[in-house]
């Protein structure tokens, strides 16, 4: 069994950061996307953390959010490469970036998924979220809206 190493960057993601992301996107979703338009999209976000697994040293997989607003975590993309799924891979990125909040004191996560993407919200639904809405994109493409309250027993630890 291959062993998963995993990375927590926090902040706004240096290249090497970024290019993990593009390689996994690449795969996962036939995106190559570009570092300059990630740079642009999160050069005015608070609270930025990005999850790498890596197999081998090699990126396999990514989550990345920010904080919304205040108390909300906006989980905004995450993917897993094809031969890399089924093995709880996107499931513990999930669990890092919720524990990640959670010490934080965030108290909501958010995300937005198609919904065509029967794995992701299977994913977001057994990680406790709810869906609250649906949205069209545009116009065009159905997204479901979901939410996750996080139980926060501390004091905010948010800088």
């Amino acid at each position: 069994m291959d062993k998963i190493e995993y990375k927590l960057f926090e902040g706004i993601p240096n290249d090497d950061t970024l290019g993990y992301i593009l390689i996994v996107s690449d795969d996962a979703f036939s995106y190559e996307g570009d570092i300059n338009e990630y740079k642009k999209v999160l050069s005015s976000k608070h609270s930025i953390l990005t999850c790498v697994a890596f197999d081998q040293g090699e990126p396999v997989g990514f989550k990345i959010g920010w904080e919304e607003r205040p108390y909300y975590f906006e989980s905004w993309r995450g993917g897993v490469i094809k031969t890399s799924r089924r093995k709880g891979i996107a499931q513990k990125l999930t669990q890092l970036q919720h524990n990640w909040c959670e010490e934080r004191g965030f108290r909501i996560i958010t995300t937005i998924c198609s919904n065509d993407n029967n794995s992701m919200i299977t994913l977001n639904l057994n990680s406790g979220f709810h869906v609250t809405g649906t949205l069209y994109d545009r116009g065009e493409h159905l997204k479901v809206y979901l939410q996750k309250k996080l139980e926060i027993n501390f004091p905010d630890k948010r800088k």
